[in-house]
């Protein structure tokens, strides 16, 4: 790991903080209602004011939540961390006639878990003051605390199981996931369908936003 746990401390503080500096400060929220509203020519802030704030408060939420899951899916590749080992493991090797005692491992395999027992931790560190972070700027309550995390093990969960699409230059995959059909439903249910594709893409911009503020975070070497 190049990192220290005081240097991961800073970066995933601030990680959060360019998060929701970004969906903010860049309006992306507001900018996909009004865009929205005016290609499907449907009630808008003038239209509608309180439906419009409402709008604005739910889907943002929506909106943190697929960035965090994002995020937080790109932490061990910026992190530098492989934790690709949590599935089956090997088959022990059968005994060898005439040999006694265990065999020892190779100075790589010695290697690689004493680096796996020092890389999951680290990463945990990253995650927890992230999610820290990004709490104590919302202010959340102990109560919405506990929503937000029940609401992102939804999405990781549904997400996970999605299948997995070839992708295809002729027919392009219908809009799906747990981001598509909540914002969906919460953006207009009478038009599932165009507000579903209108969420797909927002999707898109989100992951992007998310990407980007990593790549800004891990970019410059701090000496701390």
């Amino acid at each position: 790991m190049p990192y220290r746990p005081r240097e991961l401390v800073i970066r995933a503080r601030e990680a959060a903080t360019l998060l929701l500096a970004t969906l903010d400060r860049d309006e992306m929220v507001p900018r996909f209602l009004d865009m929205y509203a005016a290609e499907n020519r449907r009630p808008g802030r003038a239209d509608q004011p309180a439906h419009y704030r409402e709008q604005l408060i739910t889907i943002r939420r929506e909106a943190i939540l697929a960035m965090a899951l994002r995020a937080e899916a790109l932490f061990p590749a910026r992190l530098k961390v492989h934790v690709a080992s949590r599935g089956p493991k090997p088959r022990a090797s059968k005994k060898t006639k005439g040999k006694k005692g265990k065999k020892k491992p190779s100075p790589k395999k010695k290697a690689r878990k004493q680096g796996w027992e020092i890389a999951i931790p680290l990463l945990d560190l990253f995650r927890e003051e992230f999610f820290v972070a990004l709490g104590q700027a919302l202010r959340w309550s102990e109560d919405e605390a506990q929503a937000f995390w029940r609401d992102l093990d939804f999405y990781e969960s549904l997400t996970a199981a999605e299948p997995k699409r070839k992708p295809s230059r002729t027919i392009k995959p219908a809009p799906s996931g747990p981001f598509v059909d909540r914002t969906a439903i919460l953006l207009d249910p009478s038009l599932m369908d165009q507000a579903r594709r209108a969420s797909a893409k927002f999707q898109i911009e989100l992951d992007a936003a998310a990407d980007k503020v990593l790549r800004r975070v891990f970019a410059r070497h701090r000496v701390n």
